[in-house]
């Protein structure tokens, strides 16, 4: 039967402790944030104004054309 041996590490063998950086934003990045709520405003207001918009009655011109 074998023994093993157990070794402690000493402070000076570990690796240092680095503290992870974060990498830089791109640059681009408010950019393409700034289209994308853009993009949901123009919507909102399209969204609006189609729903605000007055309900439309065919005429009898719409009824005879929709009959041909």
């Amino acid at each position: 039967m074998t023994t093993q041996t157990m070794t402690a590490q000493t402070f000076a063998a570990l690796p240092p402790i680095r503290m992870e950086t974060s990498s830089p934003s791109h640059p681009l990045k408010s950019l393409l944030m700034t289209v994308f709520v853009l993009k949901i405003l123009v919507a909102a207001f399209l969204i609006a104004t189609v729903s605000l918009a007055p309900p439309v009655s065919p005429d009898a011109h719409y009824t005879t054309l929709a009959s041909n």
